[in-house]
């Protein structure tokens, strides 16, 4: 079995995060993007699609669904819209696109259009593009170790003039820090050829557009950059974003994923965007992925204990376990809001002393600050009117959206 074949074997912690994220923002960006496309058209590419489904956990009678079929609810849900969302999927091995197939035609909705497409997503890509043709496109490459080719991405996923694209990258930021490990001598492994190590290396090359990462990842470790490969990796992933941007003028905005909570980020999901929307829905997408997240973990921690009772049973017995395990849930996750809302309403109070105006598209990163991914509008809307009622800020006009507002100094008077 290939670490590949393990991946889809069983459904990751990670993937609660990432999914959380495909059934939040691919909807959002399909019902915004599609107002204005023929007949509502909009196209999701899944560069790295998968056989469908999970193998089933124990006790379950069928696995989790994979990415193609969060893409199946996510047509269904924008159909409501007259939207029309027609899904490309692109699979590398011949067993699993045939797998998918039979998933799709047991599970999609006769009126869902769809492509199931076997090979490599770089010797693909034409033939997606050109089913694309000028309808929206959302992207969405989760390779297991390295992703498309950088020129492919920057000069045909990214280079489509001024029709609405946007491309979702999970990077594999444990795949580059142990990879990087080659460079210094740092991660060894005796099966690996030297041969071998250098064609792992230029892979990378590849992915990540040239040999510059390989300068960029042994500085980071030469100076103790914040003391670990994963900080050196994280600092490769900041430098490979802002070369993409000066490439193609495509921003981003990445949100980390991690194991558990207080781990290290393994992976992280980018957004590379031109519309000034897309990043302040996008964080409300995280923010909700993220609230998927914590109860998972909330959910296999109380699984523990609820198997400890089986074996050591106490006083209290397992209904008790269950109810101070929500009791506690709900109080952290009610901390947890507060003090976002605080952040954000701290934020909002230094930037208004600074500037009589903000804009809470062009300046939602300034407002969220170190909740970013975390805090969504709800928080916002929480802090605008906290501190409206302080007469800091004026209130809000609550008919129109939020993110299209500008916030206002109480008192300042804003010229026609």
């Amino acid at each position: 079995m290939t670490a590949h074949d393990d991946f889809f074997q069983k459904k990751q912690a990670a993937a609660v995060l990432k999914h959380g994220i495909l059934t939040r923002y691919p909807p959002v960006f399909a019902t915004m993007t599609g107002s204005t496309s023929t007949g509502g058209r909009v196209v999701y590419l899944d560069g790295y699609a998968g056989p469908g489904r999970y193998e089933p956990e124990p006790g379950e009678a069928i696995g989790a669904p994979g990415s193609p079929l969060l893409a199946v609810q996510n047509a269904s849900t924008v159909a409501k819209w007259s939207r029309d969302l027609h899904c490309i999927f692109i699979e590398r091995d011949a067993t699993y696109a045939n797998n998918l197939r039979q998933v799709l035609s047991m599970e999609a909705p006769a009126t869902l259009k769809y492509e199931v497409m076997q090979g490599d997503v770089e010797h693909r890509l034409d033939d997606a593009l050109s089913l694309t043709g000028d309808s929206p496109l959302l992207a969405f490459l989760d390779p297991f170790g390295t992703a498309l080719p950088y020129q492919q991405m920057v000069k045909r996923l990214m280079n489509r003039g001024d029709l609405k694209t946007e491309v979702l990258l999970n990077l594999n930021l444990e795949m580059v820090w142990r990879i990087g490990g080659f460079l210094s001598g740092e991660e060894t492994d005796d099966e690996r050829t030297t041969s071998g190590r250098s064609a792992t290396l230029e892979r990378v090359d590849n992915f990540l557009g040239g040999r510059w990462w390989r300068d960029s990842f042994r500085q980071a470790r030469a100076s103790g950059f914040r003391g670990s490969a994963a900080a050196a990796a994280r600092k490769v992933a900041s430098e490979f974003c802002q070369r993409v941007e000066k490439t193609t003028g495509f921003r981003s905005f990445a949100v980390p994923i991690s194991r558990r909570p207080g781990h290290t980020p393994l992976f992280l999901m980018i957004l590379f965007y031109r519309h000034p929307a897309a990043p302040y829905q996008f964080n409300d997408a995280a923010s909700g992925a993220n609230g998927d997240w914590r109860s998972h973990f909330r959910q296999v921690d109380l699984a523990e204990e609820l198997a400890k009772q089986q074996t050591q049973p106490d006083l209290f017995g397992s209904d008790f376990v269950v109810e101070v395990s929500e009791k506690d849930a709900r109080t952290v996750e009610q901390q947890l809001e507060t003090a976002w809302t605080d952040v954000v309403t701290a934020n909002i109070r230094q930037l208004i002393a600074r500037q009589p105006t903000v804009s809470v598209q062009s300046q939602f990163d300034q407002i969220y600050g170190t909740t970013l991914g975390l805090a969504r509008e709800k928080h916002l809307r929480r802090a605008w009117d906290r501190l409206a009622d302080e007469k800091v800020v004026q209130p809000r006009n609550k008919a129109e959206k939020l993110r299209k507002l500008t916030i206002i100094r109480a008192g300042h008077v804003v010229m026609l």
